[in-house]
């Protein structure tokens, strides 16, 4: 091409600054072309946009060019072209924002061209809020379009008609210079001035929001897979504050729906259900007009252990199973209204040809087992804790025969308790092991590998069973014990959580 500037030496010159020396660090010189963007639809058509106010284009592939910025009703001459964007369902549209803060204005300036430059419509309107540095038409929606501007994230959902501040997660008044959407994530990546990147994960629910939707009362979103992936080790290394490693996705299914207005009286929640219609688990839902996401774990909750001080066993209780792999029923419940979808959770494809699904089975059936097992245990451990901290407190109280007996079984309690976990060593070496440890390292080992458990550790697994079977028994008889004493307390009763109270706490 030839220069598509103005090519102003006055523009060019180095400048005094002070009548001392000359700062020049050649930000105060420009007649640059700042930005360019070839059309999707037809290579021959590119666009350029300079520092110095012009908009350049071709149709004939540089042959030619056109500066159409005079076209542009109501654009001061020489405004810094901050970005041009060609359309990506049209050859002769394009968009394109212009930045005059540089010089004391800082109005709105975005237009649109649908003629390759011939005529402009301004798409500025009061609800944008600074001058502009970007703009993005969604590759998949083209009533899509996102404006960065020096004060925030702008979105239109009808093609620039009307615009709303994106507030979700992201600064209300960073600025924003760079976006781009990711081909196959349909995820919007953005850049700021000194604040880093940020990422909106999804943007297929603004894809879908047309005129006829907004106007219903609730509707759900087409649902995603949701995908459980294999866990990774590994580290990042020991570095200073240079060094910087980002969060990985997590597996959690996300719900997405939107709601006409805000739910502002009665219950809203959101429960997840199983093929046969077991409840699985219930969630706050979100209860705000527009778009609603609610993240649903793909795994059961944390387990409630036992103490220990065994690095292992600590360890072993880190990652939780999946749920199954399937199709799960999703219903919102809204005051007396039901909503219903579903969401499907599928294992890694790329790991499900090495572990096949009656591997996978097998491998969760156990540490389904080992769970348990574990919450099993953690109950009955606090549950022995809050026995003797109720028995000690009734003798202090109560007639002298049976607050001996209470003290006695306080200690039979307590000795009876120790057995159950290992408290000694220095968390280093010297460790020992109880029932609690080996169940929590066994489930470490069964964790570690998605395939089938090896037989040894089958074998194992209903070894710790019968153990457990054992201490549950033994269990039952203190709280027979506790049920004798609560006819002698005058009227006071030894108050313990069942397994269903403790897993809720």
């Amino acid at each position: 091409s030839p220069d598509l500037t103005t090519n102003n030496p006055e523009r060019q010159r180095q400048k005094k600054s002070g009548g001392l020396s000359i700062d020049n660090s050649t930000a105060e010189n420009n007649t640059t072309i700042f930005s360019i963007a070839e059309s999707p639809k037809e290579a021959k058509i590119v666009w350029a946009g300079t520092d110095d106010g012009n908009l350049q284009v071709t149709s004939d592939g540089g042959k030619n060019w056109k500066n159409v910025a005079a076209n542009i009703a109501g654009l001061p001459k020489l405004t810094w072209c901050s970005h041009v964007a060609a359309s990506q369902f049209d050859k002769n549209t394009a968009y394109v924002s212009f930045d005059g803060h540089r010089t004391g204005d800082k109005k709105t300036y975005i237009f649109k061209t649908t003629d390759l430059g011939k005529t402009w419509l301004s798409l500025a309107t009061p609800d944008i809020e600074g001058y502009v540095h970007t703009i993005v038409e969604d590759p998949k929606a083209a009533n899509l379009l996102l404006v960065g501007t020096e004060f925030g994230l702008f979105i239109s959902l009808d093609g620039g008609i009307s615009w709303k501040r994106f507030t979700a997660g992201l600064p209300t008044k960073v600025p924003v210079y760079s976006m781009v959407i990711h081909p196959t994530a349909d995820a919007l990546v953005i850049g700021t001035h000194g604040r880093g990147v940020f990422i909106l994960d999804d943007l297929t629910p603004l894809r879908q929001i047309n005129a006829e939707l907004a106007e219903q009362k609730f509707v759900f979103f087409p649902p995603k897979t949701a995908v459980v992936k294999l866990g990774r080790g590994g580290n990042s290394g020991a570095g200073g504050a240079g060094i910087f490693v980002g969060d990985n996705p997590d597996d959690a299914a996300s719900v997405v729906y939107y709601m006409k207005s805000r739910h502002t009286f009665g219950k809203m929640m959101m429960e997840m259900l199983d093929a046969n219609g077991k409840l699985i688990k219930e969630l706050p839902a979100g209860k705000g007009a527009g778009i609603n996401i609610v993240a649903i774990p793909t795994r059961l909750p944390m387990s409630k252990p036992a103490p220990t001080n065994n690095r292992q066993a600590i360890f072993g209780g880190f990652f939780t199973p999946s749920l199954e792999e399937g199709v799960y029923t999703v219903r919102i419940k809204k005051g007396e209204e039901f909503f219903n979808s579903n969401v499907t959770l599928l294992f890694d494809p790329k790991a499900a040809k090495t572990y096949p699904a009656a591997e996978r089975k097998a491998q969760r059936d156990l540490q389904v087992r080992l769970y348990n097992l574990t919450n099993q245990l953690g109950w009955i451990y606090y549950a022995m804790k809050d026995m003797q901290t109720q028995a000690d407190a009734f003798a202090a109280k109560g007639d002298k025969p049976v607050a001996e007996k209470l003290k006695t079984f306080s200690v039979e309690v307590k000795k009876y308790q120790n057995t159950l976990v290992a408290l000694d060593g220095d968390f280093y070496v010297d460790e020992s092991e109880a029932l609690r440890e080996k169940i929590s390292k066994l489930y470490l080992f069964v964790s570690n590998y998605p395939g089938k458990p090896s037989d040894g550790q089958a074998l194992q697994a209903a070894g710790l069973e019968t153990e457990m079977s054992k201490v549950q028994k033994q269990f039952d008889t203190f709280v027979k014990q506790t049920l004798a004493f609560d006819a002698s307390l005058g009227g006071q009763k030894f108050k313990l959580k069942t397994l269903e109270e403790y897993l809720k706490d």
